[in-house]
C-alpha cells in the first residue's frame, strides 16, 4: 500500500494481466500467451554493480538515477508455441508479438505508477543490441536474476516458474517497491557472475561443458563440449533476425540439459 491507499503490485498485476488479455484480441496477433510473471528489483542490489562491472548489463542507476525499483516482466509464450518448438515459424511469429506486447506492458506499467504519482523511465529499445558483446546494452534478464525471477539456462535463457519461453522486459520507478537485497562480499559477487557463466553455457569459462543434445540440437555449430561460441550463435540467429540477432529467436538449445 502506499499515501494514495492504492496496492501498487496487484494494481500492476492485473493492469498487465488485462493488456495481455486485450493484445491477443487484435487482429493482427496470432500468438497466445501465458500468465504473466511480476518481479521486482532494487536498484541498490549489489549484483547490478557486478554486472555493471562485468559488462553484463548497463546499471539501472545509470540509466534513470532517480530509479529505485526495476519492475520486470515476463509473458510465456502460450501451449501452441511450446508444442511448436524453438525455431518454429510460431516461435518467430510469437518472437515478434512479444516485442510489441512487452512495450505495451510498459506503457500499462506506467499508466499504473502515474496514478498513485510515481516517475518511471523505460530501460532501452527492442533493438538495443550489441554486436561485439553479443546481448543488450540493458539485459532484462539480469535484472529478473537481480528480483529472484529465476536462474540461467543454456544460450543465456532465464528460467522463471512458468519456463523459459517467453518475452521479458522492465520498467525503473522512483518507488520502492522490492525487498532489500543483503550486502555481498567481493567473493560472492565472484562465485555468482562464475555461475551464472557456468548455466548459460557460455565458452571461455572454466567449468562449462555442454552433452551430445545440445551440440547436436545446434544449427549454427555453434556448441562444443567447451560450451557455447556466442559469435557463431549470434551469426545464426542474425538469419533469423538480422535487427535482433538475439538467441531468443533460436532457442534450440534452450531446453538441453
Amino acid at each position: 500500500m502506499n499515501g494514495f491507499g492504492v496496492d501498487i503490485k496487484s494494481a500492476i498485476a492485473e493492469n498487465v494481466k488485462r493488456a495481455v488479455t486485450e493484445f491477443e484480441r487484435r487482429d493482427d496477433v496470432v500468438t497466445a500467451f501465458g500468465d504473466p510473471v511480476i518481479g521486482y528489483a532494487d536498484t541498490k542490489n549489489p549484483l547490478f554493480d557486478m554486472f555493471f562491472t562485468r559488462g553484463l548489463s548497463d546499471h539501472p542507476k545509470g540509466i534513470y538515477r532517480p530509479g529505485s525499483t526495476v519492475v520486470v516482466h515476463f509473458v510465456p509464450y502460450g501451449r501452441e508455441v511450446i508444442k511448436a518448438g524453438p525455431a518454429s515459424d510460431k516461435w518467430i511469429r510469437a518472437f515478434t508479438e512479444s516485442m510489441w506486447l512487452s512495450m505495451r506492458i510498459n506503457g500499462v506499467i506506467r499508466e499504473t505508477l502515474d496514478t498513485v504519482g510515481r516517475l518511471s523511465s523505460c530501460t532501452n529499445t527492442p533493438t538495443d543490441w550489441n554486436e561485439d558483446t553479443c546481448h543488450e546494452e540493458w539485459s532484462h534478464k539480469m535484472a529478473a536474476f537481480a528480483a529472484g525471477m529465476g536462474p540461467f539456462g543454456p544460450g543465456g535463457c532465464l528460467i522463471t516458474e512458468k519456463g523459459f519461453a517467453g518475452r521479458f522486459g522492465s520498467i525503473i520507478t522512483d518507488g520502492k517497491y522490492a525487498d532489500e537485497y543483503p550486502p555481498l562480499s567481493s567473493k560472492q559477487l565472484e562465485d555468482i557472475y562464475d555461475e551464472i557463466m557456468r548455466q548459460c553455457r557460455w565458452e571461455g569459462f572454466s567449468g562449462v561443458s555442454c552433452g551430445e543434445e545440445m551440440i547436436s540440437v545446434c544449427p549454427a555449430g555453434a556448441v562444443s563440449q567447451r560450451g557455447i561460441n556466442r559469435k557463431k550463435c549470434q551469426a545464426h540467429c542474425k538469419t533469423i533476425d538480422q535487427y535482433i540477432p538475439s538467441p531468443d529467436i533460436c532457442g534450440r538449445c534452450f531446453g538441453c540439459k
